[in-house]
């Protein structure tokens, strides 16, 4: 019969898919939380770090502000050329820079969502700032899924892809992996 496995290989398929998933797991540490609103804080300088903007209406986009000299750098899971960061800016400037990033990456640009980075001892790593696009154009405005990521000593890896409703919306122009898998 085509299309069967053997019993005899269903036990060496368990083993090396508990491997897989054994070894993502422990390729990062805890997923840091991430608060919507506040203030971003105006005395700080900061590591701004504009990822996606490759293309026209490229939905695969969001600034990062981490806190220049901080414990933590982040660092999009990503290739290098995905992403471009601009470093030791004032508060005002990189909230500047990110809404001309993304009023110049994509038309249908409405405004911004701001949210806190917390570490694990709840203090503050940096600041995430997402696109919000017009609701009729993709179905919602925030269209983002991001996740953060504590990978080895003081290094954040900063997750970005779209909610699954967008891509089966096609919203997307590419399927559901993590940025930097595949794409």
């Amino acid at each position: 019969m085509k299309g069967l496995v053997p019993l005899r290989t269903r036990p060496a398929a368990a083993v090396l898919l508990f491997f897989a998933f054994g070894i993502q797991a422990c390729a990062f540490g805890p997923r840091l939380k991430v608060e919507p609103g506040g203030q971003v804080r105006d005395t700080l300088r900061y590591d701004l770090i504009l990822y996606g903007g490759r293309y026209s209406e490229d939905l695969h986009t969001v600034a990062i502000m981490g806190i220049e000299g901080s414990h933590y750098k982040i660092v999009p899971y990503a290739p290098e050329f995905e992403y471009s960061v601009v470093r030791n800016v004032g508060a005002a400037r990189a909230m500047k820079t990110a809404v001309r990033f993304f009023e110049d990456t994509n038309p249908n640009f409405m405004g911004t969502m701001l949210s806190r980075i917390l570490g694990p001892d709840g203090s503050l790593i940096g600041y995430e700032i997402r696109p919000l696009y017009q609701p009729f154009v993709y179905g919602m405005s925030d269209i983002l899924d991001t996740s953060y990521w504590l990978k080895g000593k003081g290094v954040v890896s900063a997750w970005i892809k779209l909610k699954p409703s967008i891509n089966r919306a096609g919203g997307g122009q590419e399927n559901e992996k993590p940025a930097g898998m595949g794409r």
